[in-house]
């Protein structure tokens, strides 16, 4: 899609979406070395170059996902997440390897093919799977349902994850397995993940329109927003953090979000009241916020160019019409 005047100029079929019961919806897509990497809930991952016209489809994932996002710097990395499937990351570079591999070296009719199986798609290019938390008092295992996840360093080592059954996760792959951070937030279905406005920090927002920040070094509120009278559907820092900056705190910023009572917010953080300073009626439920960090709105003239154009229009020299004189 143009961003200019917001024409369609490309469009790609993907035959494992749609409405029919084995198909699903799209839950992320990137870009990487001029290919589009698309992942559906089904599970099933394309890597497609971007002048094909049909996606291709690399290897299935597993069922029932709700994210797949990538790493903002190392786009050769992403993670998945979903109902009954934890955090696993991958490595699409690896992956892309061993499906070669497989192409063309598989298994010919000289080839003893008990040495030739077919690898587990999902341990596929795998770099971290996750590890359920220990089960509960009554010894039974903690159900499993990310809804977001987001990256939170440059090394792509520490992953934050929201749960439908309100739980905020730490992972540091270093660490190990399990999350390093295991809290509960409220008391609903946390569905939406966000870098705040450093790298410290997470936005949030739950089913019932509840945002806020979560300080990922303790996991606990750090912020709430307030004014929302529908469940918040996307959240965005403006400007965003980056890793290559060290300080992010000396730029004044703003939290975007979209909502589904139909209107876009923009509250200040500078303040502890988190003040809403902008909010727009927009007509349709979005579902989806990205913020353009290069475009630059044009100011409004200064009071000082203001008076040297007046200066310069009381400078010239006043012309009269001459009018044509009537005759009686």
């Amino acid at each position: 899609m143009s961003p200019e005047d917001g024409l369609i100029v490309k469009e790609l079929k993907n035959k494992h979406v749609g409405t029919e019961e084995k198909q699903g919806y799209f839950v992320g897509l990137f870009v990487h070395n001029n290919h589009l990497c698309v992942c559906t809930s089904t599970g099933d991952l394309s890597y497609t170059p971007l002048d094909a016209k049909e996606t291709c489809t690399i290897t299935n994932l597993g069922s029932n996902l709700e994210i797949m996002r990538n790493h903002p710097v190392q786009t050769h990395i992403f993670a998945i997440g979903g109902k009954d499937q934890d955090l696993r990351v991958y490595n699409i570079e690896e992956l892309l390897k061993d499906k070669e591999f497989e192409v063309t070296d598989a298994a010919g009719p000289q080839k003893n093919t008990s040495t030739h199986k077919k690898k587990s798609t999902k341990n596929t290019g795998l770099i971290f799977q996750a590890k359920n938390v220990k089960n509960d008092f009554l010894d039974l295992q903690q159900p499993v349902w990310i809804h977001d996840l987001q990256f939170m360093n440059k090394e792509a080592t520490k992953i934050v994850v929201s749960t439908h059954y309100h739980q905020f996760r730490l992972y540091d792959t270093k660490a190990g397995r399990r999350p390093v951070i295991n809290a509960e937030i409220g008391k609903h279905p946390i569905k939406v993940l966000s870098v705040g406005k450093d790298f410290n920090h997470v936005l949030f927002a739950d089913t019932m329109g509840t945002v806020g920040t979560i300080d990922i070094r303790t996991g606990k509120r750090a912020a709430q927003y307030k004014g929302f009278t529908g469940a918040c559907t996307a959240l965005a820092t403006a400007p965003q953090p980056e890793f290559e900056e060290e300080n992010n705190n000396s730029k004044e910023q703003f939290v975007i979000s979209t909502s589904l009572d139909r209107f876009l917010r923009i509250h200040e953080t500078s303040t502890v009241y988190r003040n809403i300073v902008e909010k727009n009626y927009l007509k349709q439920r979005l579902t989806c916020l990205l913020v353009d960090q290069d475009f630059v709105y044009p100011l409004p003239k200064s009071s000082e160019e203001e008076e040297d154009d007046e200066d310069l229009w009381e400078s010239m020299e006043v012309v009269d019409d001459r009018k044509r004189k009537r005759h009686g």
